[in-house]
């Protein structure tokens, strides 16, 4: 996968996690992101997530990577 196409996926998702993260509890957040992820986006693109996480060369909001070990793969 381009380079490109993972920091897409990495910024929707630390904007995610960003906007669901205001005056919550961390596993309340946590829970949310996770749902937002399995709801809204298509398992390519969490797959392209979990790619990312995997490389561990880009900026990845904590609460995404945790969020990430919820989801289905």
């Amino acid at each position: 996968m381009s380079d490109s196409r993972l920091n897409s996926i990495v910024f929707m998702a630390n904007q995610i996690a960003i906007n669901l993260a205001h005056g919550k509890e961390q596993q309340q957040c946590i829970i949310e992101i996770a749902s937002h992820i399995q709801k809204f986006w298509a398992p390519s693109m969490r797959q392209q997530l979990f790619e990312a996480i995997e490389l561990d060369t880009f900026e990845i909001e904590p609460l995404v990577k945790q969020a990430a070990k919820q989801l289905v793969h």
